[in-house]
């Protein structure tokens, strides 16, 4: 998926165990299991991204690449949207009785086929309002070709769900996989070829792939005499969800667009360079949320299962992991990306590329904040609370859009208007954020204990000092301080006992087969 959007401890010991008399030990450590699978698969999903992103920055102009990124990012905040109401929707009522998995799936495809296909219409009829908002009429075959991948996705995403909620986790795994490979083959190879066209085209022909593959894999709805699940109900729940996920993915990806739009009111042609930057500055910035995706996937269903059986204290205590495994894997994420940003880029892109490493830092903050706010949303999803999800997210994506139309368009043209997008994106991110630690610890009682949340700032403070002091000239020293900052963050929070042995006992638990 454009990926969109799961408790693990970092780096490899994700899962949502609880404590021994609240959570059986085998719910806690199948979790576990299910963390590592889908894990691996987001790992390689980030690595295969990054390919994709990185070579085609290389294969296409830096004009080009911000065509792509900001057609993508249009496309991707619909394309996400339906992705995930639906694998939740999916998920949850698969998850409340396995019986129902047929029926459920049955009810899903004849909801997402019609959907998908609105979607594909209204994009494709639609390209030339889109292209114009970008002061850039040459978009307009790029959103046409792309207007099919939502609606490929709104059918594979029934798939993902019913899996999900079946806890069948080393299949969904191999979905994220294979559609992983296909993309990164034919995204690239086809954009070689064709240049944004191709790219786009290469991704719809993924899309079409792993449809096939994951109906041969799951199987169609089969048998008119099954039990039905009611169309009403999957569509009341998705009603409600979709408003949440409208604005998660317009939270992660509306920056790109709007910069696009204020700079080509100045320039046209350096807006799309400056779309280009910003592109590539993002493709960094998101890998916190990215790597938390995996928490949402194994805790949703477990969540769904404690509260539709009304068990609080299961429920209490499965928060209360995830959240404190999510900051734990976040901030260490944050403290790798921002310690030398100027390096990463020198790296990964072109030079072309490099007025965007300045800006890292401030929006590596904002997304780690948005990683915990997802991760806190989806758990209120699943206990039931969508509308305080939705009501989060929303501001969320008020307070950036709003910060936005006052920061960036009196901005300079280049490395400013990039920090000026990004501090209002990250605004926003912090002050969601926030409000989702309240609410959460109100309603269910759950949150990252205070003490680790101590701990954890301690680690990231010892770790940015070391990495702004260290005098470092060149790539290569600057990919080494920012292992050495990483590497004592976790030194830290090691030697202040928040990944104690409590933690590695349950390492090895998920680790083991039997």
């Amino acid at each position: 998926m454009t990926q969109a959007a799961s408790p693990p401890p970092p780096p490899a010991t994700p899962g949502p165990p609880a404590p021994e008399a609240a959570v059986p030990v085998d719910r806690a450590v199948e979790a576990g299991r299910g963390a590592l699978f889908i894990g691996a698969a987001k790992v390689f999903f980030m690595l295969s991204g990054f390919v994709q992103q990185v070579v085609l920055a290389r294969l296409v102009s830096v004009a080009s690449y911000g065509a792509f990124g900001a057609v993508n990012s249009t496309i991707s905040i619909v394309n996400n949207t339906v992705v995930q109401f639906t694998v939740q929707g999916v998920s949850k009522f698969t998850a409340e009785d396995e019986r129902q998995a047929n029926a459920v799936k049955r009810s899903g495809l004849r909801i997402m086929v019609v959907v998908g296909a609105i979607l594909c219409a209204a994009f494709f009829l639609g390209a030339p309002v889109f292209a114009r908002f970008e002061n850039a009429p040459s978009y307009v075959p790029y959103y046409r070709i792309a207007s099919f991948i939502p609606m490929l996705y709104a059918v594979y995403a029934v798939f993902v769900g019913s899996v999900n909620g079946q806890r069948q986790y080393r299949k969904q795994a191999s979905f994220d996989m294979t559609f992983s490979t296909a993309k990164t083959v034919l995204l690239l190879g086809l954009g070689a070829v064709a240049g944004v066209k191709g790219a786009f085209a290469g991704f719809a022909l993924a899309a079409v792939f792993i449809v096939i593959v994951a109906a041969r894999a799951v199987g169609l709805p089969h048998g008119r005499d099954q039990a039905r699940f009611p169309i009403r109900r999957f569509v009341t729940f998705l009603s409600t969800v979709f408003g949440y996920n409208l604005f998660l993915n317009a939270e992660l990806l509306y920056d790109q667009p709007l910069l696009h739009h204020f700079a080509a009111l100045v320039d046209p042609e350096r807006g799309k360079i400056i779309a280009g930057q910003y592109a590539a500055l993002r493709t960094l910035a998101l890998l916190p949320y990215q790597a938390l995706l995996v928490v949402t996937f194994v805790i949703f269903p477990l969540i769904s299962r404690s509260t539709f059986a009304e068990d609080r204290a299961a429920t209490r205590a499965y928060v209360t992991q995830t959240l404190r495994y999510a900051l734990l894997l976040a901030a260490g994420m944050g403290v790798a990306l921002a310690a030398r940003p100027a390096a990463l880029f020198a790296v990964l892109f072109r030079a072309g590329y490099a007025e965007g490493a300045s800006a890292l830092p401030i929006l590596v903050a904002g997304e780690c904040c948005l990683a915990l706010l997802s991760v806190s949303c989806a758990i209120l999803n699943a206990a039931g609370r969508a509308k305080a999800a939705l009501v989060l997210m929303g501001l969320t994506v008020a307070l950036g859009i709003g910060t936005a139309f006052v920061l960036v368009p009196g901005s300079t043209l280049g490395p400013a208007m990039l920090q000026a997008a990004a501090i209002a994106a990250s605004s926003g991110m912090v002050v969601g954020f926030a409000a989702s630690v309240i609410y959460v610890k109100v309603r269910l009682g759950g949150n990252a204990p205070l003490a680790s949340v101590i701990r954890v700032a301690v680690a990231v403070a010892v770790a940015v000092a070391v990495g702004h002091f260290v005098p470092v000239r060149g790539k290569a020293l600057g990919l080494a301080v920012t292992v050495l900052v990483t590497s004592i963050y976790g030194a830290t929070l090691v030697a202040l006992g928040e990944f104690g042995p409590e933690d590695r006992a349950k390492v090895r638990r998920i680790l083991r087969r039997k």
